[in-house]
């Protein structure tokens, strides 16, 4: 397995001071902390959450509720992987023997369909027998599968009737009448897809826990999350909404470069432009200054236009560019961790890898690989012994910081169901 390490040598006092050794030094009471709030708010079914790690930063940029890539996760952890699985099903207080999962149409995407058959995989040998079928016909993706059935509200396929539904399927086309009003628990709850759920609604509950958890541990909120903006009511096509980009962009520069001053940060302030909703790396754009907004080029629209499904891209979320200051040892390739779990039991996780980009760059695209995170000790256990680098302490610092991206989806769940 190739080594990582960390290449954010300029801020090592901030890690010092500001961040990863308080984290670390009072890590009871950070654990106590989260079991306080996971009995209000518990965790969604499953969770994977992108990291970016600065250095003298680290936060998520992406919290996924319908997560892949179950086959990039480490194998020789699987009984971790069973165990969290089983937890997060008995806390559904229902009987379950019966397991469906239903997937995204991806029928071509070799990659997601390993990533199904190793969850499916899992839940099987976790005690629960288990099927997986697409939403879509296989034979036309825009029509319901028609082995599926809706007989008074109780949903089945084939001949196969589920005691619950574990979506992995985001619904970004909406939620489909086959599966409103059934009388199985659905996880995670329906009204969590991308047609209703938004990153900037997710952010600002994150920022909100942020605020909480740094005033509690004595921490500057900024060293742990994004700050960002929204515009609604775009067409990158028309220009429409371009005012309004420009103008968050602009007051968006100015908060993150008063921070870069604060902490004699070098590097040049960045902002992701993301669609609001929905994933798999579509719909983003890097700009460095607000010249690069007026000048998109017709290719770089056109891009921007739609998003996963053919969904129109209307809405925005400006975020704060994070530099990942993590590469591999040999070659020479920029990384960001991508963290799993199950409810709120982290069970490992992958570096995602490319060799084209910089660290400044969307990892999430064509050409990017995939490297385990040996997760040996769940990264909840740090060790005040090893240098504040080891991995040990690295490990648990994404951990913490995944927890409350999977903290944020609680409160967003939370408050569906109020």
């Amino acid at each position: 397995m190739e080594k990582i390490q960390s290449i954010a040598s300029y801020t090592k006092e901030i890690f010092d001071k500001n961040l990863h050794s308080q984290i670390v030094a009072k890590h009871l009471d950070v654990e106590a902390w989260f079991r306080k709030q996971w009995i209000k708010y518990p965790a969604p079914f499953y969770s994977s959450i992108d990291l970016r790690n600065s250095g003298y930063k680290i936060a998520p940029v992406d919290t996924n509720l319908f997560p892949a890539g179950f086959n990039n996760l480490d194998s020789g952890l699987d009984s971790l992987y069973l165990s969290a699985i089983q937890h997060a099903l008995e806390k559904q207080s229902i009987e379950i023997e019966r397991v469906l999962i239903i997937s995204e149409n991806h029928t071509r995407n070799k990659f997601y369909n390993e990533s199904i058959k190793k969850l499916e995989s899992l839940i099987n040998r976790a005690g629960f027998e288990t099927q997986t079928c697409m939403l879509g016909d296989v034979e036309n993706v825009n029509l319901i599968n028609k082995k599926l059935s809706n007989d008074k509200n109780v949903l089945s396929y084939k001949s196969f009737v589920p005691d619950i539904i574990i979506l992995n399927n985001d619904l970004s086309s909406g939620v489909p009448k086959i599966l409103k009003g059934i009388k199985q628990s659905v996880l995670p709850d329906l009204n969590l897809g991308w047609t209703n759920r938004s990153k900037t609604v997710h952010f600002k509950y994150y920022s909100d826990i942020v605020y909480n958890f740094s005033r509690v541990f004595d921490l500057d909120a900024w060293l742990l999350e994004p700050l960002f903006r929204n515009c609604g009511e775009i067409d990158f096509k028309t220009k429409q909404g371009e005012e309004c980009i420009i103008y968050h962009a602009s007051k968006l520069f100015e908060l993150i470069q008063e921070k870069y001053d604060k902490y004699e940060i070098e590097e040049e302030p960045y902002i992701m432009i993301k669609a609001d909703s929905g994933t798999y790396g579509m719909g983003i754009m890097k700009i460095s200054n607000i010249d690069d907004i007026v000048k998109i080029n017709r290719k770089q629209r056109t891009r921007m236009v739609k998003t996963k499904g053919g969904n129109l891209l209307d809405s925005v979320i400006l975020q704060e560019g994070i530099y990942s200051n993590e590469k591999l040892m040999l070659p020479n390739d920029v990384v960001e961790p991508v963290i799993y779990a199950f409810g709120s039991n982290l069970v490992g996780g992958f570096y995602r890898i490319h060799q084209d980009k910089n660290n400044s760059e969307n990892l999430n695209s064509p050409g990017m690989r995939f490297k385990p995170i040996p997760f040996s000790d769940v990264c909840i256990s740090p060790d005040n012994n090893q240098p504040i680098y080891a991995d040990v302490n690295k490990f648990y610092i994404y951990g913490v910081v995944a927890r409350l991206a999977i903290l944020a989806a609680a409160k967003e769940l939370y408050n569906v169901e109020i």
